[in-house]
């Protein structure tokens, strides 16, 4: 019988799509601003950047962290917050293996408690997750480990041999490496094309959630 782990989750691009409604909520933003909108296909890949990531695409401006559009954007986007996000296909079946092995799991995530809990509170996961570590719990958020390291003393795991980390970018595999415990690369998340997941070092690769089960 395999040890008991602990799965931490990356958020956005990893346990959960939520590039649907945020493309939307940029769409009404340019709307309001009396500009074109712009195609899903083009957004995707940039979610996982957060907010300035996804303008990246259409403003040449330099915006700025909580100036006027950025915080119009957040609002528009509070306002969709869990109407399309939906888990990645397969990840149902991937929670349910892990619960049925006595594996605990949680979400590490870059995203503010403001979105992240009441997401995963409309997803009916809060209350089957062991943590939920947000931006706001830390000083420094991923790449850096703290996020990670604060997760595992959250659940008082002292098994760091059977810690996993899994996310769709290099910052996560970055942060799990920092933080001393197994990263798992995801590429079905948000990422350019020429950003090859199997270049960001991970100790293993999945194309899709259910191989995940073949790691744990």
């Amino acid at each position: 019988m395999k040890a008991r782990s602990l799965i931490l989750f990356d958020l956005d691009g990893t346990l959960v799509d939520t590039a649907p409604e945020m493309h939307k909520a940029l769409n009404n933003l340019l709307l309001e601003q009396g500009m074109d909108a712009v195609s899903y296909e083009d957004v995707r890949p940039f979610v996982s950047h957060g907010v300035l990531g996804i303008f990246s695409v259409v403003f040449q401006d330099d915006p700025q962290i909580n100036g006027d559009r950025y915080n119009r954007y957040l609002r528009l986007y509070e306002e969709r917050l869990g109407t399309e996000a939906s888990l990645f296909d397969g990840m149902s079946s991937v929670i349910r293996a892990l619960e049925k092995n006595n594996h605990m799991w949680g979400v590490v995530t870059n995203k503010s408690e403001r979105f992240a809990r009441p997401l995963l509170e409309k997803l009916g996961l809060i209350d089957k997750m062991a943590c939920l570590i947000t931006r706001d719990n830390v000083d420094f958020p991923k790449p850096h480990p703290q996020p990670i390291l604060y997760a595992i003393e959250v659940v008082a795991f002292n098994d760091i041999e059977n810690c996993y980390y899994i996310g769709d970018s290099s910052k996560d595999i970055q942060s799990a490496k920092s933080a001393g415990i197994k990263s798992i690369a995801c590429s079905y998340g948000y990422r350019i094309e020429d950003d090859d997941s199997k270049q960001w070092g991970a100790d293993f690769h999945v194309n899709k959630p259910i191989e995940i089960l073949n790691v744990i």
